[in-house]
């Protein structure tokens, strides 16, 4: 009965202080989480205040006006029914212009064009050559064959994700609005 007695005592001794342990510990644990509250809002408030001088001394340094802002907007690729166009700004502040058109099974078109930004929302340029290749049965090039080379037109933005282009030399994608 002793032996009961004193075994009962020890698991009460040792439960209490567990939970006295745990106690402890989430008494502790919660002072430093409140202080980390205080420094964290002082911290975001710290980063708000340097993000905005950062943009502000940004803005000063290097303006842009919404021009080329929308500019940028022409980059990328863009697909439409059996063409694919590609935007490629150039180094020089003009763009490279690549697009591939399907004729049928056996042939397609390649149109390379440098174009101008004119500041209304639209590319256009003047120096456009086209080529048709032919393919053989083995899917190579059997063909090529330059059309023009003095192809003029436009791509005009419509939207950040539509562009539309006009051939002025045939027209094959006029009206047909191709999107990224």
């Amino acid at each position: 009965m002793k032996k009961k007695f004193l075994s009962i005592v020890m698991v009460s001794f040792m439960a209490l202080q567990i939970v006295a342990c745990g106690e402890a510990d989430v008494a502790s644990a919660e002072v430093p989480e409140t202080e980390n509250v205080a420094e964290t809002e002082v911290a975001q408030e710290t980063e708000k205040t340097a993000e905005a001088d950062t943009a502000a001394i940004v803005e000063t340094q290097i303006p842009q006006s919404a021009d080329q802002a929308q500019a940028a907007d022409f980059e990328g690729q863009y697909y439409a029914g059996d063409g694919n166009l590609s935007i490629l700004k150039q180094e020089d502040g003009g763009y490279l212009i690549e697009v591939w058109w399907g004729i049928n099974a056996a042939q397609h078109g390649e149109w390379v064009m440098h174009g101008k930004y004119d500041g209304t929302d639209t590319i256009t340029y003047s120096d456009c050559v086209k080529h048709e290749y032919t393919l053989n049965e083995n899917g190579e090039v059997d063909t090529d064959e330059t059309i023009y080379s003095d192809g003029t037109g436009s791509i005009k933005i419509v939207d950040t994700s539509t562009i539309m282009w006009t051939d002025d030399m045939e027209h094959i994608a006029d009206d047909v609005p191709m999107t990224r």
